[in-house]
């Protein structure tokens, strides 16, 4: 078993909040997306805010 974390775009590479999103972070997802499962890009996966945690 293997787990691979991609580049998220409201954190750094170092997991830290990002100011404000960089969604060229999600050119790995778009690549995986469009090789394995023949899909383009979708434009929702751009429309994210941000993430809360709690406490």
């Amino acid at each position: 078993m293997m787990t691979v974390l991609l580049p998220n775009p409201f954190l750094t590479d170092r997991q830290e909040l990002l100011d404000a999103p960089d969604f060229t972070r999600l050119d790995a997802w778009d690549a995986l997306r469009a090789r394995f499962l023949s899909l383009p890009v979708d434009p929702l996966d751009r429309t994210g805010k941000g993430f809360k945690h709690s406490g």
